[in-house]
């Protein structure tokens, strides 16, 4: 759990920043979403592969290597001069949380209990979101009060220190043993023939799209409406505090459905996150924001556990830790594809069009997955 917090503040922490960045560099749209999508790029990568061999050569090696580059490449952000130095800082940064990531949740996928899959992954995911919600909140905070780097030098810190108890204090544990015959089948073919494993992609894709948006875009949109650094990682943490402390009882609602009906919750949630998306240019003020914020989390909430108890399902069948890499993986790439785009909208369309054409994706995913999931049966 601590390196997954760990692991997850990385990610947030630079949001409220953004806007900051852009005036000290000169950075466009295209270079805001770089900087944020550059964690993803590496993370995107590296998980395929770090999650299969995991599942040959065991587990905890991969996450003591990832904190250790996580809690050096903190201190490498203060000596970020350019956009460009700060970029690469975010892809050293995305490789060391493809090392962690795939193989705590794998942990998490060989601990649940039949029957418990959502649960207990709703726990992991809760612990992922208040990493997630950390992030901006210490970083507009920590920085108003004591400058930028102070954030930097304390996210190495909490590094040193998780890797310290995973050294000392985390088991191995090695591959759950699949089935083989599945498990030594090219992965692309099995998803091929397991037609939902498709539409749960597809879902995790849109769903990390809205999210990144809604994270690395929001400051620009709220900067408009002269609300400050602290305001907005209030905003921010506010949705991801929501989604994280929400994880349990919704993960209990997913224990209770079949496959179809885990898809189905997953809908609903991904249908809230996309309203909330779409409305935040007519967010005049604070309190508007944070009320959209609220919605954007109850979304997560909903759908993060029932698409994480359904990839426990597929790991048991072709290798946790080789499915936790795809899965992730897929994320990254939502991750990365959504702040880039959306960068592109931004310079061309402005920042309002940004949240209307990814509320209008999202919306025609979800229709996609509604009539993939009608032509077939679970």
């Amino acid at each position: 759990m601590m390196a997954a917090f760990s692991a997850m503040l990385g990610l947030g922490i630079i949001s409220p920043f953004l806007p900051e960045l852009v005036g000290k560099h000169g950075a466009n749209g295209f270079w805001i979403g770089m900087i944020f999508a550059g964690f993803g790029i590496s993370r995107g990568i590296v998980t395929p592969f770090i999650g299969r061999i995991s599942d040959r050569v065991g587990r905890k090696i991969f996450v003591v290597l990832g904190l250790l580059i996580y809690a050096g490449v903190s201190l490498l952000y203060p000596k970020a001069g350019t956009v460009y130095e700060l970029t690469l800082v975010r892809l050293i940064h995305g490789l060391s949380a493809g090392m962690i990531l795939p193989i705590v949740m794998a942990y998490a996928g060989q601990f649940s209990k039949e029957g418990h899959e959502s649960m207990t992954t709703g726990v992991f995911n809760m612990v992922l979101y208040l990493g997630l919600a950390t992030g901006p909140l210490i970083g507009g905070e920590v920085a108003e009060r004591f400058g930028f780097n102070a954030v930097f030098y304390l996210m190495a810190t909490l590094g040193a220190v998780t890797l310290f108890l995973v050294i000392f204090f985390l088991p191995e544990i090695k591959g759950d043993g699949p089935d083989r015959k599945i498990f030594q089948a090219p992965l692309f073919r099995v998803f091929y023939k397991e037609h939902y494993i498709r539409v749960v992609l597809i879902m995790s894709f849109i769903s990390v799209a809205i999210f990144a948006v809604f994270m690395s875009f929001l400051p620009s949109i709220a900067i408009k409406d002269s609300v400050d650094m602290i305001h907005i990682g209030m905003i921010m943490s506010t949705a991801i505090l929501v989604a994280g402390l929400l994880q349990i009882p919704f993960g209990r609602i997913a224990d209770s459905h079949t496959q179809l009906g885990k898809i189905l919750q997953s809908s609903v949630g991904i249908a809230i996150s996309m309203l909330a998306l779409f409305v935040l240019p007519f967010c005049p003020d604070f309190k508007a924001l944070l009320l959209v914020g609220f919605f954007m989390g109850l979304g997560a909430a909903i759908y993060g556990p029932a698409l994480s108890g359904i990839s426990v399902k597929i790991g048991q069948k072709i290798g946790m830790g080789s499915w936790m890499g795809v899965f992730w993986s897929v994320m990254s790439i939502g991750l990365v594809f959504a702040p880039l785009t959306a960068g592109v909208i931004m310079d061309n369309f402005g920042i309002n069009s940004v949240f209307y054409s990814f509320g209008i994706f999202a919306f025609l995913g979800l229709l996609f997955c509604a009539y993939y999931i009608r032509k077939r049966r679970y």
